[in-house]
């Protein structure tokens, strides 16, 4: 402490150490001062923050299910964002769930196309992703569809909660979820501390009572059964408010109303519970021989047939447009619904020990009149729907103990309620109470669709996976929910962003037709190749072809670790084609060296050069490929072989007639290609051609592979369509037939025959000859044998070798295909030659620079040899800038048209200049302009030959 100050004189002390800060009803606050040396001084006011929420694990309870919440713009974004989501977290088992759905919740947009997965485990939750990727419909997955910007959580839905009343009661009610939800717990508690003095047996134990035992029985007995419903349902109440969903309405049926009229503030706890136990007690003491029967049909058709009835029957509620009950004396109630039932109609008794809402109860309104005068009435907070009258309740109404007099003996008129409700813009409906009763019935109430209607609790459901599930249904339907309560302990973690549909928009080039021979070439007819020259004086052949996304769509579908790769059984193919053309059609071996990644925009150059012979009449192969764009850039050795020439002694083709082979097992194929897309090979719809496949007693592979139909015109032009022989060795990859195999492709060809071409359809048998040659622990062999449809042979492969998937040369031929120049469009200056000083009399400029000048304006006679027309620049008429650009171009046209129609300007150079763009202006969109009009003159050529 300062000696400079008297620390005597005044109550502030320095705090030097740690001491108590009690609560005082009130948040605590506190300043914090900084008196600096120089004389600045800086102060701080901090308030404690928001209580954490309960972490409802750590009170022991099972833990609640979760919700994971997942959009998109459309139907196929929704089950986009679903995949790259699984996809996200099986690479990351730490992910707590809770984490997940709390950043889900809290750090995403809510797009038009939702849906909720809700489980208790991680598995389950992961499956439930699963689903909703492939688009298959499970209890745990819930869906909607909102006006796009109507996000969940916003308070934009308005919503209602129905209340159930007496008939609805099951032991057990509450059970779970008092076990697991504290919340529900403490609440339950709370009521019950209320009601336990009045009641002759403690409610829980009457509630949880072991099924047919003595306290069992007594849940029936209306006076526990009141209170019972009252209490489940205020708890319920509870939790929902925990996690922030509170209605815009309230309407109970019967006892369900007295329910609303405490939640809505009209009571306390301690004076509704007055009520409930007094109106129990007063409705279980009425006179006996009453009955209700619930009847299919409608109010006036059913007061008709109680015209005369009036002092011992009445119509009890109007529960759905063909759905009365009636209610009175036992005997006239069964008399009208045997009636009703000679008339084709439902009638049901309802399981009830009073005629509830009839005469029967007119002998206790007054003492249940009296027990209320002492109870404290107060305004409602929620407005509450009367079910006495189908309106909405003054509070008038529900301050008077006159009207909760005649609400036991008044009709219930849940049917007119529904239809304010719905009148009044409601579209959430959430059933408070122990089954989904008044969720039936109020679907039949209303006249349009859109609304959804959802019980907290189901009977033989878990509760806590009801309650969770329609918390996350309210959420998605535009209802609130609190984040913090929904996810206790929940903390943000990155997720992946939205899975952004990628649309091409490029215009398809037309395909040009190319003379081969024209330019001293032979035309290979070949999917992959364009052209072959034989080398003079080389012996020596040479074949080209130039491969890219746009041309070859389908390579795009032949994705390793994300990266667009020409598959190996392609570069087989080009030797083939190669050793054809240098009548040397088996391929003795290849082995591929790098792999071609093939480039989002352009296109990659390839070569196959085949070599002299040797002595043995072998000749060697090279497959080489570039960029195209790239100028003179090195070219990249893709693969090295052998070729054998045709002797015509080979051995005789194996077929595969006997199909498929016995003893063979089927595997079963579903999901293979999601576990392979899992394992980084991103076969699109052109590679999935694995149709069937079969395990042989020696470890031998049968696969039946068949080309799309996009893919079959071109089948005929190769010895073996590359996208259907690949197809067949999807077999030999991780998670096909075995899950422990290692990630593979092809490394090395042997004896490659082929023998009938254009197959669109395959039978294949993969048979395993061991480790491959220099293995290194990684690689095998295996053999090929191919066979069309009918079992006839088709190609042959003495050995296939196998090595594991190098990532890293993946991403360099990525790098490689990237980093080469991709430019669409470019810049480029051409010098134009300007006249020397003394030819200055050769070329004229022409034109004002505000219209295109016509050919009048143009030399009449002695042209020089060039003419400038200098074209308009921006008038200023920044509306108009399409209507000046057009204008300027049809003056062009029509100048440059003339200019090569008359003879006196043959021989003369028409030069347009311009100052900042065409029509456009100095800081305009020059090169738009300038191209249209360089258009529109190559046109203009066409018609003028030789000009």
């Amino acid at each position: 402490p300062s000696h400079h100050i008297d620390w005597d004189a005044g109550a502030v002390r320095l705090l030097a150490e740690a001491r108590a800060w009690p609560e005082t009803g009130r948040p605590r606050r506190a300043g914090v001062s900084s008196f600096g040396i120089s004389g600045t001084n800086a102060h701080v006011i901090i308030e404690q923050g928001d209580p954490e929420p309960v972490d409802e694990k750590a009170e022991g309870g099972s833990a609640m299910p979760v919700a994971w919440f997942v959009s998109g713009r459309d139907e196929a974004g929704l089950r986009a964002q679903a995949r790259r989501l699984r996809e996200h977290l099986i690479g990351r088992p730490e992910a707590e769930p809770v984490d997940v759905g709390y950043s889900l919740a809290t750090t995403r947009a809510a797009l038009e196309h939702r849906a909720a997965v809700v489980g208790t485990s991680r598995e389950e939750l992961l499956a439930g992703l699963k689903t909703l990727a492939d688009g298959t419909d499970v209890p745990n997955v819930l869906r909607a569809v909102g006006p796009q910007g109507a996000d969940p959580g916003q308070g934009r839905a308005r919503t209602a909660f129905l209340l159930t009343g007496q008939g609805s009661q099951r032991l057990g009610m509450g059970r779970e979820l008092y076990a697991s939800s504290p919340v529900f717990a403490a609440a339950l508690d709370a009521v019950c501390a209320q009601l336990d003095p009045a009641l002759s047996r403690p409610l829980k134990d009457v509630l949880f009572a072991p099924e047919n035992s003595a306290d069992s029985a007594l849940l029936d007995q209306t006076a526990f059964t009141q209170a019972a419903l009252f209490a489940v349902e205020t708890a319920l109440y509870r939790l929902l408010e925990h996690h922030g969903v509170v209605p815009d309405y309230f309407l109970g049926h019967s006892i369900g109303e007295v329910t609303a009229a405490h939640l809505a503030g009209v009571w306390d706890l301690a004076d509704a519970c007055t009520v409930v136990v007094a109106r129990g007690r007063f409705m279980q003491a009425a006179r006996d021989g009453g009955a209700m029967v619930a009847l299919e049909a409608a109010e006036n058709e059913v007061r008709e047939t109680l015209a005369h009835h009036g002092d011992i029957m009445a119509v009890a509620a109007l529960n759905s447009p063909r759905s009365t009950v009636v209610s009175g004396d036992a005997e006239a109630v069964d008399r009208v619904a045997a009636l009703w039932r000679e008339r084709g109609r439902k009638t049901r008794r309802l399981p009830v020990s009073h005629a509830f809402h009839s005469p029967h109860m007119d002998d206790v309104l007054d003492d249940f009149r009296d027990a209320l005068a002492g109870v404290t009435f107060r305004e409602p907070r929620i407005p509450v729907v009367s079910d006495a009258t189908g309106a909405l309740a003054t509070p008038d109404d529900l301050r008077s103990p006159d009207y909760w007099a005649r609400h036991i003996r008044d009709t219930v008129r849940f049917l007119d309620g529904v239809r304010f409700l719905e009148a009044a813009g409601v579209t959430v409906y959430l059933e408070l109470g122990p089954d989904g009763v008044l969720t039936a019935m109020a679907q039949e109430c209303l006249t349009r669709d859109g609304a959804t209607l959802t019980p907290l609790l189901r009977s033989g459901r878990p509760e806590t996976v009801t309650v969770s599930a329609a918390l996350a249904r309210t959420h998605l339907d535009g209802g609130r929910l609190d984040a913090r309560s929904a996810f206790p302990g929940g903390r943000r973690i990155d997720l992946p962003t939205y899975a952004f549909r990628r649309d091409r928009y490029w215009l398809a080039p037309a395909a040009e037709a190319t003379d081969a021979a024209g330019l001293g070439l032979s035309a290979v007819g070949h999917p992959l190749l364009g052209a072959a020259v034989a080398v003079a004086d080389q012996d020596t052949y040479l074949l080209t072809g130039r491969l890219s996304l746009t041309t070859h769509p389908w390579l795009a579908d032949h994705a390793l670790h994300g990266v667009a790769v020409l598959p190996g059984t392609a570069l087989l193919e080009l030797a083939l084609r190669a050793g054809e053309e240098a009548c040397c059609p088996e391929v003795a071996e290849l082995t591929l060296s790098a792999p071609l990644a093939v480039p989002e925009r352009g296109g990659v150059q390839v070569q196959a050069v085949v070599g002299a012979p040797a002595a043995d009449g072998r000749r060697p192969l090279e497959i080489y490929a570039r960029r195209a764009d790239s100028g003179d850039a090195d070219w990249t050795t893709c693969a090295r072989g052998l070729l054998i020439a045709d002797t015509g002694d080979g051995p005789v083709p194996e077929g595969l007639v006997a199909w498929p082979p016995a003893g063979a097992v089927e595997v079963d194929l579903s999901g293979a290609y999601e576990r392979l897309d899992e394992a980084g090979y991103g076969y699109g719809p052109a590679f999935q051609g694995l149709r069937r496949l079969w395990q042989g007693g020696e470890g031998e592979l049968y696969a039946e592979v068949a080309l799309g139909e996009e893919q079959r015109a071109d089948a005929a032009g190769c010895a073996v369509h590359p996208a259907l022989l690949d197809a067949a060795l999807h077999a030999l990859l991780p998670g096909v037939a075995r899950e422990d195999r290692t990630a593979v492709v092809p490394f090395a060809w042997e004896g490659a025959r082929v023998h009938a071409v254009g197959a669109t359809a395959l039978r294949v048998r993969l048979r395993f000859a061991g480790p491959g040659a220099g293995d290194d622990g990684g690689a095998e062999s295996v053999s090929v044998t191919v066979a069309d449809g009918t079992g006839m042979p088709v190609a042959s492969v003495d050995s296939l070798v196998l090595r594991p998937l190098s990532e890293d040369a993946l991403r360099d031929a990525a790098t490689s295909a990237r980093d080469a120049r991709d430019g669409l469009l470019r810049v480029e200056w051409t010098e134009l030659e300007t006249p020397d000083e003394g030819e200055a009399g050769n070329w004229a400029m022409v034109g004002d620079g505000e219209t295109v000048p016509d050919l009048a304006a143009l030399p009449a006679q002695d042209v020089p040899d060039t003419v400038l027309v200098r074209l308009p620049v921006n008038q200023g008429d920044a509306d108009d800038l399409a209507g000046q650009v057009h204008s300027t171009t049809v003056g062009v046209l029509g100048l440059v048209r003339g200019w090569l129609a008359e003879e006196r300007f043959a021989g003369s150079r028409l030069v347009f200049v311009t100052r900042g763009g065409v029509a456009v202006g100095a800081e305009g969109v020059s090169d738009l302009g300038c191209a249209g009009v360089w258009g529109l003159v190559r046109s203009a050529q066409t018609e003028n030959p030789g000009r």
